[in-house]
């Protein structure tokens, strides 16, 4: 998962946030390393998987684990 590159939404959704508002600040503060993609409707970014705080690599480690589990 290390070079993965992961949505901002479902980053925004691991933190519990209700917006991406500020991810997407910290993005232009060079918090993170990220990307920007085209998306429907506009665009949006994707971080660095190994740019993330290690809690929340841990936290989507864990959800690719459940869900790997029920497959």
């Amino acid at each position: 998962m290390k070079n993965e590159y992961i949505d901002i939404n479902k980053i925004a959704k691991i933190k519990g946030l209700k917006s991406t508002r500020s991810i997407r600040i910290a993005i232009q503060k060079g918090k993170y390393e990220a990307r920007e993609v085209t998306v429907f409707g506009g665009k949006s970014y994707e971080i660095l998987y190994s740019s993330l705080e290690p809690e929340i690599q841990e936290k989507l480690e864990d959800e690719e684990m459940k869900c790997t589990a029920l497959v």
